[in-house]
């Protein structure tokens, strides 16, 4: 059998949105593939992602779905582009939460979030997540449905079989004092509680020890069945996704050198318990010193792919 062919996060979600539009019309596979006189594989495949979708049979369904205008050439030009690795999406204004993300971590399998400046997102409590969406210029109705969708995006770490998930921080994040001492004592406390879970590992790199290993932005790392692979590096409007070889080896080998920077998960936890009774001063020196490190992380060598035990 030869080698799957990857579908690309264009390809993909691409095949999401015609099986929601489908579905937003209130048709079955049966129904549409009677109109348009097709066999129902052929769409099943579509809505899969297990082919490409020509121009003409898209317009066959956008047609049969009545969806015209911008929409409609919105969704031609991700035609256009389904077999360009890769997307740049921009967050409507409207958007509670970036589309794209959303659809794929609800299929990742593995995740490698590295925050060198703020708690990741899957771990924030809806305080700090409040904080951080307002000082990234969200209009004030914007801030309540952001804050929601970012709560609900946390649900995939403990639905059933869910991801496994590394959370690389530098301690500058657990430093910084978002909100008030009161935010961050809760914040702390959640990371703890989430760093329990046999699907979580928390690694922390030690103060002065990222900026050597290139830890200056965050990146978002995820796995998927049959050897896909994403990244996401995000900013405050938009979102790129990365799906090249060589750029998902890249980010491989930066999360490999950043482990065995970090303190264990086991440090790590104890690092930030030590910071938890502390955080309800408003001192900027949160933490005491680490704790000596007794064992290197466990991370592969870089190079190597990383996988979580």
């Amino acid at each position: 059998m030869g080698a799957r062919k990857l579908v690309t996060v264009v390809q993909s979600g691409l095949a999401d949105e015609l099986r929601d539009i489908r579905d937003g019309c209130g048709l079955s596979l049966d129904v549409v593939c009677a109109k348009l006189r097709w066999q129902q594989s052929k769409l099943s495949r579509m809505e899969n992602g297990q082919q490409c979708i020509s121009d003409v049979d898209l317009g066959a369904v956008l047609a049969l779905y009545e969806v015209y205008g911008e929409e409609r050439q919105r969704l031609l030009r991700l035609a256009e582009r389904q077999d360009d690795p890769g997307r740049w999406e921009i967050m409507p204004p409207n958007a509670p939460a970036p589309g794209t993300l959303v659809r794929l971590e609800k299929k990742t399998t593995k995740i490698i979030n590295g925050q060198p400046l703020v708690v990741p997102g899957l771990v924030q409590t809806a305080d700090y997540a409040r904080v951080v969406i307002n000082a990234g210029y969200a209009l004030p109705e914007q801030v309540e449905p952001r804050v929601a969708a970012r709560m609900a995006r946390q649900s995939i770490l403990t639905k059933d079989k869910p991801p496994k998930a590394d959370l690389i921080l530098d301690e500058t994040a657990l430093r910084r004092v978002v909100g008030d001492s009161k935010i961050m004592a809760r914040q702390l406390r959640t990371i703890l509680e989430v760093a329990k879970r046999p699907n979580i590992r928390l690694w922390i790199v030690p103060l002065g020890l990222g900026g050597s290993a290139g830890f200056d932005s965050p990146f978002y790392l995820m796995n998927f069945d049959h050897g896909n692979s994403v990244v996401l590096q995000e900013n405050i409007t938009s979102g790129v996704f990365l799906e090249g070889k060589d750029e998902i080896d890249f980010f491989q080998r930066l999360a490999a050198r950043l482990g065995k920077l970090a303190l264990s998960p086991d440090e790590s936890a104890k690092l930030v318990g030590v910071g938890r009774p502390l955080a309800r001063c408003r001192r900027a020196a949160l933490f005491q010193r680490p704790p000596t490190r007794t064992r290197r992380a466990s991370f592969p060598a870089p190079g190597s792919p990383m996988t979580i035990p």
